[in-house]
């Protein structure tokens, strides 16, 4: 990555641009992600927003603070743990259906795109949690209705909108129309937005079928609209637009961290082996049972630091998270940053900080998260995968008792329930391993995108356990 190469060489603060600075330092993070007079996001996030559907920004791209929060208000508790686990029962489906998948790979001793598959199965869940109804990945073995191939190309061009200047932007989109690959990527943002569209309308005829609460997202949304829609200025094209970005980047955050916690276990053997053992014990002492439920799974400590160190040294979100400095500009690293400046911070740069990470932050360690309470708080105070102050994902919980233990867990409901689910039922089931010595791909468009792991699974004899 250039940038973390030019923070090796120039230091915690770089200047990137005439009015731009990034920075590494992990102590400017409350700075930067303040929870109380959030600095203003800039208009980077724009691009991201949909053209014609919601008749406000959604919460990923509004860059007003205070529409920000009565927005979230508005729709926060309906991505909390609670609401996500409310759907658990159709989660699990998924993952029985996915395990079937990998059970016949395994049986016919046949090589596969693991990496892809993860995909497959994330997009699945978020038809499930956010429709009521999953799309058809798994069940049909395809890439449906090609949202995955969609998503692929759109990201690279919305990432060259983003530092594309406002004013040139319309020329871009011009230009795009005579370049085949530009015009697919234009083409493949209007597919997911007429996905976004779609699947909403659908989800919103099934809930109009079902009499009582469905537990999916839309069929909650809606019911928001139809008690106070009016009053609280939010209607079906806010929830279409919310929609939009779940499609558009839920599967995609959740598939990266998924190919980084099997990847990072297929290259530590010593760790797979242990987090294994943990598994094993918890299924043979009861506390596990197949479909492993997320209450229980999430209690399991190494897995926790596995999960943890994997999103840590791989974040699926590998951009600055831009902000504009206050009018009265402030000091970062020792550095005055003249306000209207932008500056960011990137969690893939953040993330490898060896002071507070550790001489050996650049390697896959999980044991680092199990050493002690003081660094465990210290590590998660560095942790900028699922965002930070009042822009972390939905659905984080505000307040309560919850330990620093479990901050990173309840920042991402949906993505991070996946997981554990998902990687404790595959180290129970199969042994697994890379089919080839070739380090994964990966392409970075905002999203850090892995490439290339093909796997070989085989089933466990798990007969007398």
């Amino acid at each position: 990555m250039a940038t973390r190469e030019l923070h090796k060489r120039y230091g915690p603060i770089v200047r990137i641009a005439p009015d731009e600075v990034t920075v590494a330092d992990p102590s400017a993070l409350p700075l930067i992600f303040p929870v109380q007079k959030p600095l203003q996001k800039t208009d980077w996030y724009i691009p991201w927003r949909p053209k014609g559907l919601g008749s406000q920004p959604d919460l990923f791209t509004q860059t007003d603070e205070k529409a920000h929060t009565a927005y979230r208000k508005i729709v926060g508790g309906v991505y909390s743990l609670s609401s996500i686990l409310r759907n658990e029962a159709g989660l699990d489906e998924m993952l029985e259906l996915f395990m079937e998948r990998l059970a016949s790979f395994a049986d016919r001793g046949e090589e596969f795109d693991f990496g892809l598959w993860l995909e497959m199965y994330a997009f699945d869940n978020i038809g499930v949690a956010l429709f009521g109804h999953a799309f058809g990945f798994l069940r049909d073995s395809v890439d449906y209705n090609g949202y995955i191939h969609a998503v692929h190309l759109a990201m690279p061009f919305l990432t060259l909108l983003t530092v594309t200047p406002y004013y040139a932007q319309p020329f871009l989109m011009l230009v795009a129309v005579c370049i085949p690959k530009l015009l697919k990527a234009v083409l493949a943002v209007e597919d997911i937005k007429k996905s976004a569209i779609k699947e909403t309308q659908k989800a919103t005829e099934r809930s109009r079928e079902v009499t009582g609460n469905r537990p999916d997202v839309t069929s909650q949304l809606l019911a928001i609209v139809q008690e106070k829609g009016e009053k609280v200025n939010y209607s079906h094209r806010e929830i279409t637009s919310d929609m939009w970005v779940g499609i558009m980047a839920g599967a995609d955050s959740t598939a990266v961290t998924m190919r980084s916690v099997m990847y990072f276990l297929m290259k530590n053997p010593d760790k797979l082996e242990k987090v294994r053992a943990e598994v094993d014990a918890a299924f043979e002492d009861g506390t596990l049972s197949s479909p492993v439920p997320y209450s229980r799974v999430s209690t399991l400590p190494y897995l926790t630091a596995v999960i943890k160190e994997a999103g840590r040294l791989f974040p699926a979100f590998s951009v600055s998270m831009p902000r504009y400095a206050p009018s009265q500009g402030l000091t970062l690293c020792g550095k005055y940053i003249p306000g209207g400046y932008t500056v960011g911070m990137n969690p893939a740069i953040v993330q490898h900080d060896r002071g507070v990470f550790g001489a050996n932050s650049h390697e896959f360690e999980p044991e680092r998260w199990l050493e002690s309470e003081e660094r465990t708080r210290a590590m998660n105070r560095a942790i900028l995968s699922w965002g930070a102050g009042t822009r972390t994902c939905v659905g984080k919980p505000v307040g309560g008792s919850r330990s620093d233990y479990q901050v990173l867990t309840d920042s991402a409901q949906l993505a991070l329930t996946e997981v554990y689910k998902v990687t404790a039922e595959i180290l129970r089931r199969f042994t697994f391993e890379m089919a080839h010595d070739r380090p994964w791909k990966v392409q970075n468009c905002s999203f850090n995108v892995q490439t290339d792991v093909v796997c070989r699974f085989k089933r466990r004899d798990l007969t007398g356990t």
